[in-house]
């Protein structure tokens, strides 16, 4: 282990939950911050229809020649 020697400093009873905990709000944040700064996410959480996409119209077929026969 890399940091084997932290928990003689910080006890696991202590440092685990203080970690997990740090994760949890770390998580929060990012996703209140996306909520927030966003339009889409809202919309599509309450089941909002997709919106409008533009569409590609497909090229023209082109019509080969056969091959000349020599």
């Amino acid at each position: 282990m890399i940091y084997g020697k932290m928990w003689l400093v910080v006890k696991p009873t202590v440092g685990v939950p203080l970690f997990l905990g740090a994760v949890a709000v770390g998580s929060f944040s990012v996703h209140l911050a996306i909520m927030s700064n966003t339009t889409w996410v809202k919309k599509f959480l309450n089941g909002a229809p997709a919106a409008a996409t533009a569409t590609v119209e497909a090229p023209a077929k082109i019509a080969l020649a056969p091959p000349e026969a020599k």
